[in-house]
């Protein structure tokens, strides 16, 4: 792996851990207030546009293991998680978890007319841990 490729990955992990970061702290303020996070919609909004970012940019990490590592390319997003696992660069019980986030990402992108804030609640509250997870599993295989 180049210094630049190397570059562009780091990047987009600093990316990541400041969408993170904002996410723990809004996931602070409405733990077990569910009714707070629901009725603002300063909360409700930065949530969504920081989960979307995080997918995101999970999902580019994905994209640029797989073309850099030479796999095949999926022909769906969600394909490409279990593509990682397959070849040994996610655990499969990450892979399992984070099952369905990528449809979650479309629906904020494509279908914001729709958005359940309660799974948008859910999400921030018990799902964020996956997309940490993600993270440190990237990590460690970039360091090998």
């Amino acid at each position: 792996m180049t210094k630049t490729i190397k570059k562009q990955f780091f990047d987009k992990i600093q990316n990541l851990d400041e969408y993170i970061s904002y996410l723990d702290k809004i996931s602070k303020e409405t733990k077990n207030n569910q009714a707070l996070f629901l009725s603002d919609f300063h909360f409700f909004g930065t949530t969504e546009r920081y989960l979307q970012l995080s997918i995101q940019t999970m999902m580019d990490l994905v994209q640029m293991l797989i073309i850099e590592e030479g796999l095949e390319r999926p022909e769906e997003n969600q394909e490409a998680i279990s593509l990682l696992y397959n070849h040994k660069i996610i655990s499969k019980k990450l892979a399992e978890n984070l099952d369905g986030i990528v449809g979650f990402r479309n629906i904020l992108v494509h279908e914001y007319g729709k958005i359940d804030k309660e799974k948008v609640y859910y999400y921030l509250q018990e799902k964020i841990v996956d997309i940490k997870n993600f993270r440190k599993e990237i990590l460690k295989f970039l360091k090998k």
